[in-house]
């Protein structure tokens, strides 16, 4: 309003808005991560809200600091440029972290175990602090394939691969069947190429001979052998298998006796003699042991008359035995020797004298024993009268 000096005025008006009041601004919440400042500021914008004390259009902007720990300011602004500030913390991230794969075995029983080493051979770093989060997967066994990722707080992840065989199974075998031999020098080498083995998993697999382990052992060729061979895969898992091996020598010695004799006395039957004894041999190696096991008598007629069956027996270092023998013949067809008295002439039957055994002299025999002297009897011959004829006296 003008106003002159007589009192005259004049108005004029405007129009305007008086404000110092600022707008009142709500913080709500935003995600802990972003990939872009622009996500994360359009978030920030998105999750504040105001008021003023006046109509009026509100103007909100963004602006950020940092990254990994970043600060967004949010500033709502009215018409009159009263403003207010509210503030949001994030992490602006979007690099994956950076992953090297270490070394791990070429072989596990499990696949927790194998995913554990792979785990443990991983190491990581990331663009931010800030734990990172490393799993483990696995595809196959035979040929398994674990895959570890590492993920940041954000979500962003490397993977890395390692190649292994998860196997606690261990291979099939079978043993040759069982055998037996007569002889210990029979028994077969041990021999791999005998023996077949198969695997759930490709891949080598190496077979050994474990031992030989003997029991029942009664003689050097009688008893019985537990052969074990094994067979191992790439992973070390193995099994074992047993052959049995007998050696059961049943089969006897040979041997020859010697050959029939005769003598004519029992003193000349010769003495048993295991020397005489030929053709020893046994089927296995050995000492074999050659003894008199008796003689026998039968058909005795007299002393120096009679059969001998004389037996020898070959014995092996098992007990395994045979027998021969030797037939000897006693027959004494051989008869005494005997000299009669000599001659005599007398005139008389009366002066003939009685037999008599002692005259007769030079008894002996080829066998020895008592020789018993008779008298057989006396034989007249040429008789012309009572006192003339010829005796012929046997002895």
């Amino acid at each position: 309003t003008t106003t002159d000096a007589c009192g005259n005025a004049t108005s004029v008006t405007y129009n305007t808005r008086i404000d110092n009041t600022p707008p009142t601004v709500t913080a709500g919440t935003i995600a802990s991560c972003y990939p872009t400042v622009a996500a994360a500021q359009a978030a920030a914008l998105a999750a504040t809200s105001a008021t003023d004390n006046c109509l009026g259009a509100l103007t909100e902007v963004a602006s950020t600091v940092g990254t990994c720990s970043a600060v967004i300011t949010v500033t709502t602004t009215d018409a009159c440029g009263n403003a207010t500030s509210v503030t949001y913390n994030t992490r602006i991230d979007n690099t994956a972290p950076t992953v090297t794969a270490g070394t791990i075995g070429s072989c596990y029983p499990y696949v927790a175990a194998a995913e554990a080493a792979a785990l443990a051979a991983t190491s990581a770093t990331d663009n931010c602090p800030g734990a990172l989060v490393e799993t483990a997967s696995t595809v196959g066994s035979c040929s398994a394939v674990i895959t570890v990722t590492t993920t940041d707080a954000c979500g962003n992840a490397t993977s890395v691969t390692y190649n292994t065989r998860i196997d606690n199974t261990p291979p099939t075998i079978i043993c040759s069947s069982p055998v037996t031999v007569s002889c210990a020098a029979d028994v077969p080498l041990p021999n791999i190429g005998t023996v077949s083995a198969i695997d759930n998993c490709p891949g080598a697999l190496t077979i050994v001979h474990v031992g030989d382990v003997i029991s029942n052992f009664s003689c050097a060729n009688r008893y019985t052998i537990t052969r074990t061979y094994r067979v191992t895969d790439v992973c070390g898992n193995f099994s074992e298998c047993t052959q049995i091996i007998t050696v059961n020598d049943q089969t006897p010695p040979t041997l020859t006796c010697p050959a029939p004799i005769t003598v004519s006395c029992a003193s000349a039957v010769p003495a048993p003699n295991i020397s005489l004894v030929t053709g020893v041999s046994d089927n296995c190696a050995g000492v074999v042991t050659v003894t008199h096991v008796s003689d026998v008598i039968s058909n005795q007629t007299c002393a120096n008359r009679y059969t001998i069956t004389r037996t020898y027996r070959a014995t092996d270092v098992c007990g395994n035995f045979a027998e021969c023998t030797q037939i000897i013949t006693v027959n004494d067809q051989t008869p005494p020797t005997l000299t009669c008295p000599a001659p005599i002439t007398v005139s008389c039957a009366s002066a003939v004298p009685a037999p008599n055994i002692a005259a007769v002299t030079g008894v002996s025999d080829n066998c020895g024993g008592v020789v018993t002297v008779t008298h057989v009897g006396d034989v007249i011959s040429n008789q012309t009268c009572a006192n003339r004829y010829t005796i012929t006296r046997t002895y």
